[in-house]
This record gives structure tokens, C-alpha cells and sequence, in this order.
């Protein structure tokens, strides 16, 4: 055998070493709640980026890893903060062929900057889960509707003892593992190398269009519109609903007091409402969204339908990160995050990881913007790109 082809046969054979301290993204795909949720509890996640060697792909994106819970303290009196505690020690590096790693929690998305401890530890008072504060509301209003509240009476009147929050972790929610131990993989039967995205070569003749949202009258622009879907209603439906993306309700009477309600619980607002906007005249065909810790935080996609023939629909997505409350106007309005670019991703990996669409690629549309103010005034940021996402038919069951 000529020493060249040895090298490599040598090299493929050989067991290959991923070091301590290299971090994985994931996504959870279920609830925590410390205190709830008991140690030895296990734990499921989903990977959301690939381990890369040398241009070779060691462990694809979009696979699973399992943990357990190690610390769970619910909260307790007098204002106790919660604590969790994970640890990961499996990792599926193909589809069903799993291999033992030793990894802590490292990262999680709505927790405060340094909260989570080298050990993996989250306590709650280190988490970004309060609410929209209790000062806006009567005390007993605020008895009636958080559970984490306790009536005291104290001399001079009633008054409430809050008990302190526990942890929780959202479905859907992104984090991070972080290897504690160097993970050891099998020799490399062939070596996958870093995919580049499709080229559009498929991609249809699209209308002239200002690729922006707008209000009512259409006399000022709103959001710049960061992801183009190929497909069916059906295919966009169920690639939402598979990624943990749940429809938003139309707005009534009864959707706006569990939203309220929720507010003043500091508790996150499942399919709450999205206000109006519109394209060419028209209100957003569909709306979806991702609920956070509570409801001055969610990510959330408009999206119209832009060429009924091809099957393209255009979205604007963006993240809530607050409210804004103006005396001048009848209901708050939430804060967005203006880094635009940063929900377009999250919308394309989410959607890649129910299993039920690709990124083909980037594209820039004629009129793009990188830097605009939306409908309400507020500031948006953006390298001016849409990503192009083709669709295909699947079910929430699809998901791994």
C-alpha cells in the first residue's frame, strides 16, 4: 500500500478527540420547572449546530442529547429563589447511534448574563422571568391571580408575602452544553464535509413588491421582511407547530384578559395576540410565535402571502423584549429587539430542526433595507438579507 493512501486510511481509523470545554447549542424540547421536575428527572434536547473538525462534520446539527436533572429547589417563603441543576451525558452522533459524553448546562437563553454556574447550576433569581411588575396593579387583584403570592395579615392591615419563583425553562427555549470531558468519537468510516446552502436555482420569478410591512393607511412602513417561504398553507402550519411555533389568536375580549392576566402573574402568554399589519392592503394571512418566560418576551413571524401560482409567502419576524407604554395611545405596545437579523435565524433554524424545511439560501430583495424604524417608531437593524426557506409536508410527530 503506497504511504499516502496508509496516511489516510490511519487517519480515518483513528479515533477522534473533541476537548474538554467545546460548547454544543441546543434547544429543549419539554418543560423544566425546578422543584416540579425531581432530580433524576431526564432531560431532552436538541442540538442546533454541528461539530466541525478540520472542514469534516463530526456530529451533524439537529440531533438529540439527554441529561438528567441533578439540583431542583422549587422556591420557597420569604422570597427563596429556585434552583436547577443539569448534567448531559448522552449524545446522539447519528440518527440512533448515541455515544457517552459528560456536559453541563453552559448557557440559557433568557437567563441573565454569568447566571448559570460552571457546575451547570441556575438559580431564579438570576433569571430574566419578571413580569410586567405588580406596582401597576392593586394588591388584590395580584392575590387573585399569582400563585406564588401568599395573603399575610400584619398589623395595620393585609398585606402579601411573595414566595420565592422557581426555575422554569421554556419548551423551545435555547441554551448550551458545555463538555466536561473530552468526548472520544469512533474513527471516521468517510468524512462529511461543511454543506454549503442550495443554490436558488429553483427559486420563481418573484412580483415587484416594497418588502416591508406598512400600516392601515399605508403611509408608513413597518417591519423589513427577513424570511421567504416556499410552500402550501399546509407545510407552513405544520413546520411551525412541529418547531413548538403555535398560531397567534385573533384579538378579542377574552384573548386580551389572559393577557392581562398573564401579566400580572409574570407568566408567559401562550398564542396571545400580535397587532395588526399590513402588506399591499392586507393584514397578515398567518402569524406564529415562540412564548417566553412572561409576556414582554416572545418571538413571533407575520407573514403574507405574496404569489398564490409559486406558492412564496413573505414574513417579518422579530423578537418582543418589552413594553412601551405611551399615555397618548389606548394599549401598550411591545418593544422589539432591533437586531432583526438575529429572529430570521432563529425562525431558519427552528423550522430545520422540526425536519420539515431547508435553508437554501440568502437572498437580497430590490428595496431591502439595513436600517429603518417599524411601525411604531422603534429601530430595526439588518444586513438587508431574507432568507429563502423551501418547505415540505410533515407533522409535529417528524420532529426528533
Amino acid at each position: 500500500m503506497k504511504p499516502l493512501a496508509l496516511a489516510l486510511l490511519t487517519l480515518l481509523s483513528a479515533d477522534v478527540v473533541i476537548p474538554a470545554g467545546t460548547r454544543i447549542p441546543i434547544r429543549f424540547v419539554q418543560r423544566i420547572t425546578s422543584g416540579r421536575d425531581t432530580v433524576g428527572t431526564g432531560v431532552l434536547v436538541q442540538t442546533m449546530g454541528a461539530l466541525v473538525q478540520d472542514s469534516c462534520v463530526l456530529v451533524p446539527p439537529y440531533v438529540r442529547a439527554k441529561g438528567r436533572v441533578v439540583v431542583s429547589q422549587g422556591g420557597g417563603r420569604f422570597g427563596r429563589h429556585g434552583r436547577l441543576g443539569l448534567r448531559f451525558d448522552s449524545l446522539e452522533v447519528r440518527s440512533g447511534h448515541w455515544v457517552p459524553i459528560a456536559g453541563v448546562l453552559d448557557t440559557l437563553e433568557y437567563a441573565k448574563p454569568g447566571a448559570v454556574t460552571d457546575s451547570g447550576l441556575v438559580s431564579s433569581g438570576r433569571t430574566s422571568v419578571g413580569g410586567l411588575g405588580k406596582k401597576l396593579v392593586p394588591a388584590g387583584v395580584v392575590a387573585a391571580v399569582d400563585f406564588d403570592v401568599i395573603p399575610v395579615t400584619l398589623l395595620g392591615g393585609f398585606s402579601l408575602l411573595r414566595r420565592g419563583p422557581p426555575v422554569r425553562i421554556q419548551a423551545g427555549e435555547t441554551g448550551g452544553i458545555r463538555l466536561t470531558e473530552p468526548l472520544v468519537l469512533p474513527g471516521r468510516e468517510r468524512c462529511d464535509l461543511v454543506a454549503t446552502h442550495r443554490e436558488l436555482i429553483e427559486m420563481p420569478a418573484l412580483p415587484k413588491f416594497v418588502p416591508r410591512s406598512e400600516n392601515r393607511s399605508g403611509t408608513v412602513l413597518g417591519d423589513p421582511f427577513n424570511v421567504l417561504l416556499l410552500g402550501t398553507w399546509a407545510e407552513i402550519d405544520s413546520a411551525f407547530r412541529a418547531a413548538g411555533w403555535l398560531p397567534a389568536q385573533k384579538r378579542s375580549v377574552l384573548a386580551v384578559t389572559r393577557e392581562v392576566t398573564a401579566a400580572i402573574a409574570s407568566r408567559p402568554a401562550i398564542t396571545a395576540p400580535v397587532s395588526t399589519q399590513y402588506f399591499e392592503g392586507r393584514p397578515q394571512d398567518l402569524a406564529y410565535e415562540l412564548a417566553g418566560p412572561n409576556v414582554r418576551i416572545r418571538h413571533h413571524i407575520r407573514i403574507w402571502l405574496l404569489d398564490s401560482l409559486s406558492l412564496v409567502w413573505v414574513g417579518a419576524a422579530n423578537k418582543d423584549v418589552g413594553v412601551i407604554f405611551k399615555p397618548w395611545e389606548p394599549q401598550a405596545t411591545h418593544r422589539i429587539e432591533p437586531h432583526i437579523d438575529w429572529e430570521r435565524d432563529r425562525v431558519v433554524r427552528d423550522v430545520e430542526a422540526s425536519g420539515c424545511g431547508d435553508l437554501l439560501d440568502y437572498m437580497r430583495l430590490p428595496g431591502a433595507v439595513t436600517e429603518a424604524r417599524n411601525v411604531s417608531g422603534q429601530k430595526v437593524v439588518s444586513d438587508g438579507r431574507t432568507a429563502v426557506v423551501r418547505l415540505r409536508p410533515c407533522s409535529p410527530a417528524d420532529m426528533p
